[in-house]
């Protein structure tokens, strides 16, 4: 039997999480996948998938292989193309990860043009606030919001992210208005759990950095919830720009200790460091960088779009 199937057949089970995700898309049996990854393992002499009757799991030595089978699947694949005399198109599966609450936003109107473009691709977006492991999960590209850690990742930077302190009118009704960040002990903050500490804000002024103790009851991991909390008065929260825009505009929200102001995080594209990129995962990189623009918001305090860092 053709290698080529086999490890396309690999390739696909490891992305679809099963035998019959892979059959489905290659338009063949379950049970000629299954000899396929047989016939792999009987080649490499390791089992590449652990079988339970209700579980597929990759093992270690299919996540080494599966980097090196990906790139011989799209080598493979440009050759035909140009012995087609056709030009390389992507295809597969593309597996991205997008901060849940950003992703909802932005990311859409992208996945939107790029499958419209490249018909031959299928987009699986694990929304999700975690920063995954993107080679065990079969992640080829993700954005992360954020100061990156030393890492074998490639980061590609697309833009800023600008924060503010704000609460509601009613909440800072009746209390008194902080003035410092040291007057924020005094008050209910809800808490961005993934933040490490999650317990102090920092601030800059014209008198230098401020590290503020903070406490409250309520603690997310999404900044979508965080607004929700803000919106129904449960404290002041640091919240995103593209949270915190139309309520400070309405003036829903009110933007707290406007004197200082919050460190801005950067926006990156990542992925794992390979020799061989593919077509698909390069493809929609290009227009992240051509879109990243969009994914600055429009100012709370001016109409005018802000540009992109």
């Amino acid at each position: 039997m053709d290698r080529i199937d086999c490890l396309r057949a690999f390739v696909r089970t490891l992305e679809g999480g099963s035998f019959s995700a892979a059959a489905k898309e290659l338009g063949i049996g379950q049970p000629a996948i299954s000899k396929r990854i047989a016939m792999l393992e009987s080649e490499f002499g390791t089992q590449l998938f652990s079988r339970t009757t209700r579980t597929l799991k990759p093992t270690a030595e299919a996540h080494r292989i599966y980097d090196l089978a990906r790139q011989i699947l799209d080598s493979f694949d440009m050759a035909r193309s140009s012995v087609e005399q056709a030009a390389p198109r992507p295809s597969g599966t593309l597996r991205i990860g997008v901060p849940s609450s950003f992703g909802r936003r932005y990311m859409m109107p992208v996945i939107a043009e790029y499958v419209r473009h490249y018909p031959e691709v299928r987009v699986d977006i694990r929304f999700s606030e975690r920063f995954v492991n993107l080679v065990e999960e079969g992640i080829e590209l993700a954005l992360r919001i954020g100061n990156l850690e030393a890492s074998t990742l490639v980061a590609r930077r697309l833009g800023t992210v600008q924060r503010y302190l704000v609460a509601t009118p009613t909440y800072l009704h009746g209390r008194p208005l902080p003035r410092t960040p040291d007057d924020l002990g005094a008050h209910q903050c809800i808490v961005y759990s993934r933040m490490s500490p999650a317990h102090q804000w920092a601030f800059e002024s014209e008198h230098g950095r401020h590290v503020a103790s903070i406490n409250g009851p309520i603690h997310v991991d999404d900044a979508d919830a965080m607004q929700e909390a803000t919106m129904h008065h449960l404290g002041i929260a640091i919240l995103p720009e593209w949270n915190a825009a139309e309520g400070l505009r309405s003036g829903e929200l009110e933007h707290v200790l406007p004197d200082y102001s919050i460190a801005a995080l950067p926006l990156h594209a990542v992925y794992p460091e390979t020799q061989w990129m593919s077509l698909r995962a390069r493809s929609f990189l290009d227009l992240l960088v051509e879109r990243a623009g969009h994914f600055v918001p429009v100012s709370p305090h001016s109409s005018a779009a802000r540009a992109g860092s």
